[in-house]
């Protein structure tokens, strides 16, 4: 496990990549703070899969991760309806395709695949699978607050 310390620094970094790629959702992202963003983001994957194939996911995918903190932090509010779990993986999948792009130039084929693995993503998060991860947050959420 990583020291708190590390896993601060790490998630400083990753909001630093996402301000300077401007992402959908960064300015209130950073306005939560660091230590409730450390405590939000699990890495790529639901909290499901466990420990180690997150970080394995994360690993594979890291071009993705600003686009993953963005996208937990969201999970870590949810509200348990549809339309604001639709618009959190839309703004997912657009902020993986601005990394994307940002990481490849027009002409190289690896802009296209990261492309391609963004669609997957977000196919994963809209899935059934993706939903049941968004009620449990969003019960987590009304156990804290009660």
């Amino acid at each position: 496990m990583e020291a708190v310390e590390d896993r601060a620094a790490h998630v400083a970094g990753l909001m630093q990549s996402a301000l300077s790629a401007k992402l959908l959702g960064v300015d209130w992202a950073a306005r939560q703070g660091i230590c409730w963003l450390v405590e939000a983001y699990n890495g790529i994957g639901p909290e499901f899969l466990g420990e180690d194939l997150r970080a394995k996911s994360t690993a594979w995918f890291r071009i993705f991760e600003p686009a993953a903190l963005i996208h937990d932090a969201r999970n870590h509010v949810s509200d348990g309806t549809r339309e604001n779990f639709d618009l959190a993986n839309v703004e997912f999948r657009f902020n993986c395709f601005q990394l994307a792009d940002r990481a490849y130039p027009w002409y190289s084929w690896r802009r296209y695949r990261a492309r391609l693995i963004a669609d997957a993503l977000y196919d994963f998060v809209s899935s059934p699978a993706g939903w049941h991860a968004w009620l449990e947050a969003h019960e987590r959420v009304k156990k804290l607050k009660s």
